[in-house]
């Protein structure tokens, strides 16, 4: 056993970071881990959200046990070389970062999210793209960003994914599908509340849904069916009351990116494309809502309200 080994060995916490590194027992990088991992952290959490920080963290570490071999005593300082390091694992992010952004563009163009060109129907598609990502499993996700972001065909992802081309594709093929619905009802959503339609209670119920023109008066169920059968997910040209869609729409239950919540005299609809939050599209005027004593000014989902989904949403 080596002198610095044997030093660790008996007084591991008073040992300079130098010479942890340089030990041959193992348990000495523990030591330095435990000694400037919180420091570390900091450093991150300054710079990126607090998940990330932990895993730049992580990183860094991760590369410092590897390199500890070639660390070299009195050259610099072994604080100073771990936080080259550290700057280092966060350009990589920050790289990364740029992209991705560039993939979610792509991404957005793929899933046909495009800008309206209006200043009514704002779509921040890099954002939505960035929330939907989350979602999707982790091969899936995985498969597109590579193909994306590294512009690599099927068979190089498959060759580094260590799977077959056509799972590959499978992953691919199944990430954007499930994309597609839930941006079109987003875009239908701000579509039709540029349209302008004047709010009418229980305006719309039984029309043909195909007759409506803008800034027609509907009311909220006309104004739901009319975005989910333009968004190709409504075989229905009847506009829907919203005991109908409470009890016979998609399927019971919260969806992952796009919820109607509908009870006997309301309905509206919830968007979570952010991971972080969601967005309500309700064309109820506030005043309405609070005008009636059956419709609270802010409908709580617990109660009467009945989530519904469609399919895979």
């Amino acid at each position: 056993m080596s002198t610095a080994s044997a030093h660790v060995t008996r007084s591991p916490h008073h040992t300079s970071d130098e010479d942890l590194l340089t030990a041959a027992d193992p348990e000495a990088f523990g030591v330095f881990y435990s000694r400037h991992m919180a420091g570390v952290e900091r450093y991150f959490a300054r710079r990126v959200r607090r998940d990330m920080a932990a895993d730049l963290t992580a990183e860094t570490f991760a590369s410092a046990f590897t390199a500890r071999r070639r660390f070299r005593p009195g050259v610099t300082p072994a604080a100073g070389w771990l936080y080259t390091i550290a700057a280092r694992r966060l350009i990589d992010h920050q790289r990364r970062g740029v992209k991705e952004h560039r993939a979610l563009e792509a991404l957005a163009q793929e899933v046909e999210l495009a800008q309206s060109g209006t200043p009514e129907t704002p779509v921040l598609a890099a954002d939505l793209g960035a929330g939907l990502l989350r979602h999707l499993p982790r091969e899936q996700r995985q498969a597109i960003l590579l193909q994306l972001v590294g512009d690599l065909d099927y068979g190089q992802i498959a060759l580094q994914a260590e799977a077959s081309e056509a799972s590959i594709r499978q992953r691919v093929s199944r990430g954007l599908g499930a994309l597609r619905e839930p941006l079109r009802l987003y875009r239908e959503a701000h579509a039709l509340a540029a349209e302008d339609h004047a709010y009418d209670w229980g305006g719309g119920h039984g029309r043909d849904l195909r007759t409506i023109r803008a800034r027609d008066s509907l009311d909220c169920s006309a104004s739901a069916s009319l975005i989910v059968q333009r968004a190709g997910l409504f075989d229905s040209h009847e506009a829907w009351t919203t005991q109908r869609f409470a009890s016979a729409w998609g399927r019971r239950g919260e969806g992952r990116y796009v919820t109607v919540w509908a009870s006997e005299v309301h309905i509206w609809i919830e968007f979570k494309l952010d991971s972080e939050c969601g967005e309500r599209f309700d064309p109820t005027p506030a005043r309405v809502l609070a005008g009636r004593d059956q419709l609270p000014s802010r409908p709580d989902p617990a109660l009467d309200y009945v989530p519904r989904h469609w399919r895979g949403l």
